[in-house]
């Protein structure tokens, strides 16, 4: 048992008071530190509030709620100030073992000893050797002589806090004792809540504003003008400030939190006896708003800008007492800004305003050529009143303010803008004039889109002509005429029986059309025509009924032979560019059928060459469609003029017009669905085939046909031969017996 140590209760105790003692000096001197450095701070934030309080109270003149919630917030943060700076502090726990560790970490050369010996002398644990611990509060008490406050303590921060703390707690005191009614009027506006108002060199005064209120036209532009006087010189600047009167989504006036704008105003020129004005425009103002004018060391308050609904057009009716030539009777006329109104109506027009009126004018004026009023504007050229109110034809509501007008305008003759002015009885006026342009609609002239069907530029003396097309009147058709003027005569009318009075719109269709017959007319051979279409309207205004016409159609009228040639010559144009046609298709099929081409693919396929035989057939049904409807044109014509026999009809129409028909609808456009199908080679050379081979069958007709042709004009030179040798037989003849009746 030798090896055993010694026993808890022989041991020597642990002196430790040197060390606690130590302990409760940094304890008071840390509440000193406390107490100073909270109440400087409370100085200085007291002192910073004043001054704060006083600038701004100055500056602004906030009403008393504001002052009210600032001394709130300012005691509220006081107290928060204090709650954390000294009570939170005071109260916290500053234990032996706490202060122990501060001290340890400014005076390394403890380590650790004065914390474990604090820590351990009350109750060491069972495991701990007494001895150990004896030696290490040992050396803790050996380095209290070496503890140095000032490596605890910021003292020089703390002396300078403090220092800051005297010098503007001084300030104030000087301030009250330097000027005490600047102190004393704080006083009674700040703590106290008084309204008293602080003393101003500059005076201002706002125009327009009585009572503080000013009305205006919600949207309008609001020029507020601002005076502005001083002991001396007047401020070199005005600011007008602005907000909203009612607060955003509550719809409660003055409440919530609203954002003051501030706008510079402007100087509006010199100085005078009322001071110097300034002036600043508040653009589409839309809603009722606060101001404030600040210039110098001035304040005006209190100002309200009320917006109100300007008066507005609530209904307008127009009524036109139609013309006699329109069948009379009234029309309503859809407001717009321009309003046609048929020339020659009376018009009446009324004006319904949101508001009650106190006056309201209604004035005509001319109008220059794009509608627009004369001189530029609502205001611009003479204008004319043609109504008042109060006055007659002003109605009212049921108090008796009148809400309407009504003008009337004898027969509109000309365009006239009419200028629409209402000032209600708040004072406001409509911020834009109510315009309109009233349109004097003339009665156009009939529309005649016709042609002629059938006729070219030659005709025989027994052709019938005949007419195509529209005839139409914006108000109704009086009548029409085909009008024929010889060159050497005078015109001749005759009247076109399908048109009847009052009809708004004839149609002359092409499988119907007005036939006008040359026959009766006895026109000769080589006589130049000249025809059109004229209709006329039941206007009854001064001019007397208006008049439209076609185009005029100049027309040689020459015999049935000469005609015959003309359309003969115009068939072998005609099979010379269907020559060329197929000669195009032939090509096209022939680069396809050629062996070795460019395009051929591994397959055989010539995609290239398909392609342009695609192409090929496309041009051929276009143009092969033309030339059926130019066979057809030439077969009207021979019927037009009565030359047309059955063996023509047969001809044209059978032998060439209808296969080139089918060719170019059908056969052709096939062909071209099948090239872009991506056929193959032998399936499109066959289709091509086929077609080539009928479009080369109507070519040989035509061929034969123009063999024909030759033989009949053969046979025709025959005959003006033998009329030429009888014509030449009888003249001799004549002369013979003219001469033996002469001899003696």
């Amino acid at each position: 048992m030798g090896d055993e140590l010694p026993a808890r209760a022989t041991a020597a105790p642990v002196d430790v008071r040197p060390l606690r003692d130590l302990l409760a000096t940094i304890r008071g001197q840390t509440r000193r530190w406390i107490w100073v450095e909270s109440l400087a701070l409370v100085c200085l934030a007291l002192v910073a509030f004043f001054w704060g309080s006083l600038a701004l109270d100055w500056w602004l003149e906030p009403p008393r709620e504001a002052r009210a919630a600032v001394l709130v917030a300012v005691a509220a943060g006081l107290a928060v100030l204090v709650a954390r700076k000294l009570g939170a502090r005071l109260f916290a726990g500053m234990s032996d073992a706490n202060l122990a560790v501060v001290v340890e970490r400014a005076h390394p050369g403890f380590r650790d000893s004065l914390s474990t010996a604090i820590e351990l002398a009350d109750a060491p644990p069972e495991d701990v050797d007494t001895r150990l611990l004896a030696r290490t509060a040992a050396e803790a008490r050996a380095m209290v002589g070496e503890v140095r406050p000032e490596r605890i303590f910021r003292r020089r921060e703390l002396a300078m806090l403090a220092f800051g703390a005297g010098l503007a707690l001084a300030t104030v005191l000087a301030l009250a004792l330097t000027k005490p009614a600047v102190a004393g009027l704080w006083v009674r506006r700040l703590p106290l809540l008084g309204d008293e108002a602080w003393p101003r060199r500059v005076q201002l005064a706002v125009e327009g504003f009585p009572g503080g209120v000013r009305k205006v036209a919600r949207g309008s532009d609001v020029d507020v003008i601002v005076h502005a006087r001083a002991d001396g010189e007047p401020p070199e600047q005005v600011d007008l400030r602005w907000r909203s009167a009612v607060e955003a989504g509550s719809g409660r006036r003055g409440g919530g939190r609203r954002l003051w704008h501030t706008d510079r105003m402007g100087g509006r020129g010199g100085l005078t006896a009322a001071g110097q004005a300034f002036g600043h425009v508040l653009k589409g103002v839309g809603e009722t708003l606060e101001l404030e004018v600040r210039g110098g060391d001035a304040r005006l308050r209190g100002l309200t800008l009320e917006v109100l609904e300007p008066p507005a057009l609530e209904q307008l009716r127009i009524t036109a007492a139609l013309p006699e030539y329109l069948g009379g009777g009234t029309r309503g006329l859809p407001p717009a800004r321009i309003v046609q109104v048929p020339r020659g109506a009376a018009v009446e027009i009324t004006c319904t305003s949101s508001k009650p009126l106190a006056a309201a004018t209604m004035a005509m004026l001319p109008t220059g050529a794009a509608g627009s009023p004369a001189g530029g504007g609502a205001g611009g050229g003479a204008e004319t009143v043609i109504a008042e109110v109060p006055g007659e034809g002003a109605g009212g509501d049921a108090g008796g303010t009148p809400r309407v007008i009504t003008g009337r305008i004898d027969p509109l003759d000309a365009d006239r803008a009419i200028v629409v002015r209402f000032t209600d009885i708040d004072g406001l006026s409509n911020r834009e004039p109510v315009t309109f342009v009233l349109q004097a609609v003339p009665d156009e002239p009939p529309r005649v889109a016709v042609a002629l069907r059938g006729i070219s530029t030659a005709v025989t003396p027994r052709a019938r002509v005949p007419v195509a097309g529209t005839l139409s009147d914006d108000h109704g058709l009086a009548g029409a005429v085909v009008v024929v003027k010889p060159a050497d005569g005078d015109d001749r009318e005759l009247p076109v029986a399908r048109v009847r009075p009052g009809e708004t719109l004839v149609e002359l269709p092409p499988t119907a059309p007005e036939v006008v017959p040359l026959e009766p007319l006895g026109l000769a051979v080589g006589t130049k025509l000249e025809m059109r279409l004229a209709a006329t309207d039941g206007c009854t205004l001064a001019g007397g009924p208006n008049r439209g016409a076609s185009d005029t159609w100049s027309l040689d009228v020459v015999s049935p032979e000469a005609l015959v040639a003309m359309l003969e010559a115009r068939e072998i144009i005609l099979r010379r560019r269907y020559e060329s046609v197929v000669a195009d298709f032939a090509q096209a099929r022939d680069r396809l059928a050629a062996p070795g081409a460019a395009g051929e693919t591994a397959g055989g396929d010539r995609t290239d060459e398909a392609a342009g035989l695609g192409e090929a057939t496309s041009r051929a049904a276009g143009e092969t469609g033309e030339l059926a409807e130019a066979f057809r044109s030439i077969r009207l014509e021979f019927e037009n003029n009565q030359l047309l026999s059955p063996e023509l009809e047969t001809r044209l129409i059978a032998q060439i017009a209808d296969p080139l028909g089918v060719l170019a609808t059908k056969d052709l456009p096939a062909l071209a669905a099948a090239c872009r199908g991506g056929r193959d080679r032998a399936d499109l050379l066959r289709r091509a085939d086929e077609v080539l081979a009928r479009m080369r069958a109507v070519l040989d007709k035509m061929m034969e046909l123009e063999s024909f042709n030759e033989v009949l004009e053969l046979l025709r030179g025959m005959i003006r031969t033998q009329e030429q040798i009888r014509t030449e037989t009888l003249e001799q003849q004549k002369r013979r017996a003219r001469e033996a009746l002469e001899r003696p």
